[in-house]
């Protein structure tokens, strides 16, 4: 439940955001003070209300305010009794911009850290904007740059000569390697490690293992958001690089020389080998793996549990060990349930036909 010290009016909600509020039925005047599911909503409640089944469980609660599609507006006007019932084309993203505008802003940052917080530790050849904010237990290492509006979490290192761009947020207990660049308005979650020395050892005639040292660096573009315990392998020689927009759930691994592609989603437990390049829009489902020194094209959609040990050249869906289109990967998990039956039925067959089972 996302709850305002202060009423915000539907007039309000609808003038900030003409371009996804364009109808409304009932009273503008009418304020609400907390966004809720509709198991907790009261009458000072907003539900946003995507699909039918949302709006029938909307119609028990006491809210004062629905936000449904357009598709549902007939059904909305003819059950709304006194209701205000704003229209928006995405409901979702509506939420999440309401949200953000007049109740609880992402990324939280502690109203409590202003300023250089005085138990942090920054190098003298550090170079900070005036407003950046650095929690306690921080390091900011030598030739380090934080431009404006950055958040430096407690506990967090930020080793030499790396840049974080304009207000980007690093959460508290967060590595960041030596050299490596983020762009704007990133965000980095707890346990994050980005620009560790990648995975890569030389051996001898008895096994023997050698370290290769990294020293490339790792590069985040503008809008990327990594959750928490992601791991970012900084690159051999050059880099690694995760482009604008990208977003990574909750315990990814990207190794080093990897380049991934603006705007995609990238889902809890993936893990890739190095020097594999990914296109724009790569969506993956949990637990994906991706060999090394592969090329995905722009526009792939990687099923749950699955693992890509080729090139993808064709955009579209893909699931399964081996891969292969998504449809064709649902018929044969839904066939593998019957396999048994069929093993039986086979072996009938061939006693009938008198033929002996190899």
């Amino acid at each position: 439940m996302v709850i305002s010290t202060k009423p915000i009016s539907c007039a309000d909600i609808k003038s900030r955001f003409p371009q996804f509020f364009l109808h409304s039925l009932g009273d503008l005047g009418r304020s609400v003070q907390r966004i809720a599911a509709p198991e907790n909503a009261d009458a000072t409640s907003a539900l946003f209300l995507a699909t039918p089944k949302a709006i029938a469980e909307g119609l028990k609660t006491k809210a004062a305010v629905w936000v449904v599609n357009p598709k549902a507006r007939a059904e909305a006007e003819a059950l709304r009794g006194d209701r205000t019932i704003l229209i928006a084309n995405n409901v979702e993203l509506a939420m999440a911009l309401v949200i953000n505008e007049f109740f609880l802003r992402t990324p939280y940052t502690s109203a409590h850290v202003q300023n250089i917080h005085p138990r942090a530790i920054v190098h003298e050849s550090a170079e900070l904007a005036s407003d950046v904010r650095i929690g306690p237990g921080a390091y900011i290492g030598a030739k380090v740059k934080l431009a404006r509006g950055v958040f430096i979490g407690a506990n967090s290192v930020i080793e030499d000569e790396t840049f974080i761009d304009e207000e980007t947020v690093i959460h508290p207990l967060v590595f960041i390697g030596h050299s490596t660049e983020i762009g704007k308005r990133c965000e980095i979650h707890p346990q994050c490690c980005v620009g560790k020395e990648g995975y890569g050892y030389a051996h001898d005639e008895e096994f023997n293992h050698t370290k290769i040292p990294h020293q490339g660096r790792v590069v985040l573009e503008d809008d990327v958001h990594l959750g928490g315990n992601c791991t970012i392998d900084r690159g051999t020689f050059t880099e690694t690089r995760l482009e604008k927009g990208l977003r990574l759930d909750n315990q990814v691994h990207i190794a080093h020389n990897c380049r991934f592609g603006r705007n995609s989603l990238i889902t809890a437990g993936f893990a890739t080998a190095g020097s594999t390049k990914v296109g724009a829009n790569f969506v993956t489902g949990g637990k994906v793996v991706t060999a090394g020194h592969l090329e995905i094209c722009d526009n792939v959609q990687i099923a749950g549990v699955s693992a890509v040990s080729k090139d993808i050249t064709e955009p579209g869906q893909y699931g399964g060990s081996p891969l292969m289109p998504l449809q064709q990967h649902l018929k044969m998990k839904a066939a593998m349930v019957h396999l048994a039956d069929m093993r039986k039925q086979l072996n009938s067959v061939l006693r009938k036909l008198g033929i002996e089972k190899n």
